[in-house]
């Protein structure tokens, strides 16, 4: 059986708050193939990794990088750059930038080419109209538009999925995976269960799983 691969979200957020240098390098220290951080835009076009749109009530799209230089989260934690973000993860690793309040695209992608291989990069947002743009200026990339993974797994139909099969580990089975691989499809599986249900969904053969518990997802991969 293929090794899964685990992707930490937000990177491994156990001991430090999500989305900061600190989680990242966290993530990697323990073993995960891959990490998926959020990305907003600056008001003077810089980029910056935090899942809300806002910090203290502001609008990120409102404040400069300089603004948000000087801001904490979680206790004392810097929001970093995106920059600073890609600089610590380096190449190698399986990458999903999930693009939030963002519309300098070329530039990100200018940043972005610097740093990274775009075969382990996958661009994900909610926005259809953005990755649409995405996917003519990044034709290299793998481009996804997020989408909620229907109740007997696979995908709603209105989502473009880039050769992903969305799954909850839930409502994972053999049969469903032995599908997807027929079609081409890798198994992306979103680890929000119980253990026994991640246990199964690992048994299955599931090709990439997301999760906010990276150090148990893998402790269960080695037990296999």
């Amino acid at each position: 059986m293929r090794k899964t691969l685990v992707i930490a979200h937000r990177g491994f957020h156990r001991d430090f708050p999500e989305n900061t240098i600190e989680a990242l390098k966290a993530a990697l220290d323990l073993g995960a193939d891959g990490v998926e951080f959020d990305l907003q835009e600056t008001a003077d076009s810089e980029f910056v990794i935090h899942h809300d749109d806002e910090i203290g009530g502001r609008s990120i799209s409102t404040l400069s990088l300089a603004e948000i230089a000087v801001c904490r989260v979680g206790g004392g934690y810097c929001i970093p750059t995106l920059q600073e973000a890609l600089e610590v993860l380096g190449r190698g690793l399986v990458l999903l930038v999930e693009l939030k309040k963002v519309h300098s695209l070329e530039k990100f992608l200018a940043i972005l080419r610097r740093y990274v291989d775009p075969a382990w990069t996958v661009l994900v947002s909610f926005d259809a109209a953005l990755i649409g743009r995405l996917s003519g200026l990044a034709p290299d990339f793998t481009c996804a538009v997020i989408g909620e993974p229907s109740a007997a797994g696979g995908n709603l139909p209105e989502h473009n999925t880039a050769g992903f099969t969305r799954v909850r580990c839930d409502s994972v089975n053999g049969a469903l995976v032995k599908e997807a691989h027929a079609r081409g499809d890798l198994v992306f599986a979103w680890d929000g269960g119980e253990e026994a249900e991640l246990r199964r969904a690992l048994s299955c053969g599931i090709d990439v799983i997301m999760t906010d518990r990276p150090d148990v997802v893998i402790r269960e991969i080695r037990g296999l």
